[in-house]
């Protein structure tokens, strides 16, 4: 039997700078779903040891580490299996953290 099915909407993220955030896609279908990433309507540009998404047991995974403000955004995934097509958005917001705290007698 054909299905595709959004398993969960997308959670929003709000973080600090350098932080990591994941953003997780769950789908499940039958046959098994492809799933792409856009920012903003435009695809994910995976980057070494900073932006990677893979498929999961639960459809996918977007990690993105060290996280700067420009990768505030829009974030969607969409997973098609050839017979339907689903998507889901969240809104990653970083932001930046409080200032570091003077320790006590440093003055």
């Amino acid at each position: 039997d054909y299905f595709l099915t959004l398993d969960e909407p997308m959670n929003n993220i709000t973080t600090t700078l350098g932080q990591t955030a994941e953003l997780h896609c769950k789908v499940s279908g039958n046959p098994p779903p492809t799933v792409r990433w856009l920012k903003n309507d435009a695809p994910v540009v995976q980057e070494p040891r900073r932006i990677s998404f893979r498929a999961t047991p639960y459809g996918s995974r977007l990690r993105i580490r060290n996280l700067d403000t420009t990768d505030t955004g829009y974030f969607q995934c969409v997973a098609t299996n050839g017979r339907r097509t689903v998507s889901t958005t969240g809104v990653l917001f970083v932001k930046f953290g409080p200032p570091p705290t003077a320790s006590p007698g440093s003055s």
